[in-house]
């Protein structure tokens, strides 16, 4: 289901958010390395996958095209719903955090295969 599709259903049925787009599929858990603030994930895509992340209030998130210049859709909800990004260049969207909590990241690619990075400060 297409995240477009996804989304009028969500109204259609009473207005809810966006939710887990793919509920057979559990959103992917990220986890950074010990002393680091970033993860790569690699994988297939073009389906679309959900990740989620446990974030603060006033951190930055970042979600950087690490792949081979494949464009992506990637939408962050939180506690307080959607999360707007600011698109800082042509492979990087950085995301304020207003309010404490996890927060899900919903990726679709265009391509099969790719990786995307996640950072937090």
């Amino acid at each position: 289901m297409s995240l477009v599709r996804a989304v009028h259903l969500a109204v259609l049925i009473g207005g809810l958010a966006y939710t887990n787009i793919s509920p057979a599929l559990a959103a992917t858990r990220i986890q950074f390395a010990r002393g680091s603030y970033c993860g790569v994930y690699s994988g297939n895509f073009s389906s679309g996958r959900e990740f989620v992340l446990h974030l603060r209030k006033g951190q930055n998130f970042t979600s950087r095209n690490t792949g081979s210049g494949t464009q992506y859709d990637v939408y962050v909800r939180g506690p307080g719903g959607r999360v707007p990004g600011t698109k800082v260049s042509p492979s990087q969207i950085d995301y304020a955090i207003p309010v404490t909590g996890n927060y899900y990241i919903y990726v679709e690619s265009t391509t099969n295969y790719n990786s995307i990075e996640f950072c937090a400060y």
